[in-house]
């Protein structure tokens, strides 16, 4: 029996919790957010505890591993964190907004034996995974390209939408994980030579 604490009660946090609270090998040991009132509603649907803070769950001893779910610009400095505490962590994804930040945390974690994993989820549904073999069993003959679509089934709220970067920027990465699953090798090039054209949280800015 695993037991696992979820930091992060949105509305994702709110489903990794009761997932896990249901789960038959899993214990949802503790949750915790900023927003204490999302915390108590996912406490009072789970029985789970509620922590105060981040460091209480990461230096607890009734805690196996985390489950990063917060808004995404804290998502570097708990995962490091909880490697630091010494504890698994499934983290949502993008690990930050800036290539630079995911870099330095990949550097700060280097080396660990942990356990690790990011948020990308498509590449255990059936039907990418029914395409997945369909191209490793030569069903669908030598693929030359791979086109990638991706819908929401709605808008998310604005408050989610400021915190992540847009859902361009938050949902691509996604579709960068799919290729790079579906093809079984890594990408040489994202954005044309010289521009990065991501379109910025607010404004049209870009960097050079």
């Amino acid at each position: 029996m695993i037991r696992v604490a979820v930091l992060g009660c949105g509305r994702i946090g709110a489903m990794h919790a009761s997932n896990i609270a249901a789960h038959a090998r899993a214990r949802l040991a503790a949750v915790y957010d900023i927003n204490r009132a999302a915390a108590d509603a996912v406490s009072a649907s789970t029985g789970a505890p509620v922590m105060y803070s981040a460091a209480s769950i990461f230096a607890s001893r009734d805690v196996d591993a985390v489950l990063i779910s917060t808004t995404t610009d804290t998502h570097a400095d708990l995962l490091e964190q909880a490697v630091a505490a010494g504890k698994p962590v499934l983290c949502e994804k993008p690990i930050d907004l800036s290539l630079a930040r995911v870099n330095r945390c990949a550097a700060t974690i280097a080396g660990t034996t942990l356990p690790i994993q990011i948020g990308f989820v498509r590449r255990f549904d059936p039907g990418h995974k029914a395409v997945f073999d369909a191209i490793r069993g030569g069903d669908v003959g030598e693929l030359r390209q791979v086109i990638i679509t991706s819908r929401d089934p709605g808008l998310a709220p604005e408050s989610y939408l400021r915190g992540s970067g847009g859902i361009l920027r938050d949902m691509t990465i996604h579709d960068f994980d799919m290729a790079r699953y579906l093809l079984g090798e890594e990408p040489e090039k994202f954005l044309p030579q010289g521009r990065d054209w991501w379109p910025q949280p607010h404004g049209d800015a870009r960097r050079p």
